[in-house]
């Protein structure tokens, strides 16, 4: 099998690569997988090209992969792999009232809980918690409901991978 192990560039920021890819489709040189949002961070995967090739991702513990990105692989100095990443969103929670110091930090215990109790992946911009959509609306809306926040907002706002991480580091433990 054919392994696919360096991104070349992002055809979304990248113009001449952009150009490059164009140029390889009229030769046929080029090919495109679909990855769902949380396979684009994983460094390691089998995928299936629109082409119905097979190959290998290996690549270093370096950032997701992005819409756009476009893999190569030694031995195969011809032929472009094209990452497609379907969109997903993240919701983005934040406190809609200032709060006073001595109740920041139980605000915060009580917001890490209930993400963690609920084993959603976050990240922290900012004043921001994102967690992505990992299940349905409702019942994220419906678990944040159900803690009792008093002084929390949150909107659903799309996302890139590497922007909000695709999934929680598995720690063992036991529920009793």
């Amino acid at each position: 099998m054919f392994v696919l192990d360096r991104v070349l560039g992002n055809t979304k920021t990248d113009e001449s690569l952009k150009l490059e890819v164009q140029r390889k489709e009229k030769l046929s040189e080029v090919e495109y997988i679909e990855l769902a949002f949380h396979d684009a961070a994983r460094r390691r995967l089998r995928v299936t090209t629109s082409a119905g090739n097979s190959f290998g991702i290996d690549l270093g513990p370096a950032d997701a992969l992005r819409d756009g990105d476009v893999l190569v692989g030694e031995g195969e100095p011809l032929l472009m792999v094209v990452v497609k990443v379907a969109p997903t969103e993240a919701m983005a929670l934040r406190m809609s009232k200032q709060l006073p110091p001595e109740q920041l930090f139980e605000f915060g215990v009580r917001l890490g809980h209930m993400l963690g109790n609920q084993h959603w992946p976050m990240t922290v911009e900012n004043d921001v918690v994102l967690t992505p959509l990992t299940i349905d609306k409702k019942v994220m809306e419906t678990v944040v409901k159900t803690h009792g926040f008093d002084g929390i907002v949150w909107e659903f706002i799309p996302v890139e991978p590497g922007d909000v991480p695709s999934g929680m580091p598995h720690m063992h433990h036991e529920h009793q």
